[in-house]
């Protein structure tokens, strides 16, 4: 595909660690490199104050800690690369962390909403599904089509390395993007049915108030403001899926690819915001100690409600 096409500086002479390509497509850039490990810094103290302060959402704030310590990674590989931006070990580094990261997100996200409908009595009615089935779907959806991500991703600088210097290599740059490009797509997909589980659970909750039987008028609007900020995380995510997406149908070096601009602004993005909004609003504000199952406290204990 014409996307595939590289344009940019070429090594003459590489060093063993060095492509002849600049596989990003671009400089990585030293201020966003600087701005994103700064940011994520800022958030993963955020987190590890109300995991140690909140063990009933323990599980929660681990998530995206570990997620936020491999954006950190990711974007000080993007700075190495920013010296180096020939070395293939660094773009390797920083795509598997960054891409990775947000499968932990979306993990918290899901376990976020079994917290929500297992801590207030009744809400359980608001799922289509239980919620140990929502974890256990989405999360290995998401699981497989990150590994289709990483192989896809390898693949592409790997054979696009062995293009330009002449050198056969046992799959084209095409059809490694392909497995790219399929991993995401599904990932997308799986992501959509989540968030279409989540908006009917909202709009149950104002279509069977008389039924839910959640308690008092505070503890009511603090299950709908829970799900609401799931839901305005969720979509944060989704479009930095949906960029990913767009980026790779365009081929590895089209134009979302080699813009770091766009990756600032629909990957970076959406994914700090997400977590400064957990930050700020975090579970545990929504579900006092007075509610919901007595002892739950961890993801495992999120779901003995629902098997009952």
């Amino acid at each position: 595909m014409s996307g595939t096409i590289y344009r940019g500086p070429i090594n003459p002479n590489p060093k063993e660690d060095e492509a002849r390509i600049v596989i990003y497509g671009y400089i990585p850039s030293l201020a966003l490199g600087l701005v994103g490990i700064i940011t994520f810094i800022l958030v993963a103290c955020a987190h590890t104050f109300w995991l140690v302060r909140k063990k009933r959402t323990r599980t929660f704030h681990i998530l995206i800690l570990i997620g936020a310590l491999m954006e950190i990674g990711g974007y000080g590989a993007r700075l190495a690369s920013h010296k180096r931006p020939f070395v293939v070990g660094s773009f390797i580094g920083q795509y598997f962390l960054i891409v990775v990261a947000p499968v932990l997100f979306t993990a918290a996200i899901y376990l976020s909403l079994t917290l929500a409908v297992n801590n207030f009595d009744g809400a359980g009615n608001l799922l289509v599904i239980s919620p140990k089935k929502v974890l256990a779907f989405f999360i290995t959806a998401d699981v497989l089509t990150t590994i289709l991500q990483i192989i896809g991703a390898a693949l592409i600088g790997s054979s696009e390395s062995a293009r330009v210097q002449g050198k056969e290599s046992f799959v084209t740059p095409e059809q490694a993007n392909d497995i790219l490009l399929a991993g995401l797509a599904i990932q997308c997909f799986s992501f959509l049915c989540f968030l279409a589980v989540l908006i009917i659970a909202i709009s149950r909750t104002y279509r069977q108030r008389t039924t839910l039987q959640v308690g008092n008028e505070d503890q009511y609007r603090d299950l709908k403001k829970l799900l609401w900020v799931i839901l305005i995380t969720s979509l944060l995510i989704l479009l930095r899926t949906s960029f990913r997406l767009a980026e790779t149908a365009q081929g590895f070096f089209g134009y979302a690819s080699t813009h770091e601009s766009l990756f600032g602004t629909l990957e970076y993005l959406p994914v700090i915001l997400a977590l400064t909004v957990w930050a700020i609003a975090p579970p545990s504000k929504f579900l006092g100690t007075h509610r919901g199952v007595s002892g739950t406290t961890e993801l495992g204990r999120t779901t003995e409600k629902a098997r009952r």
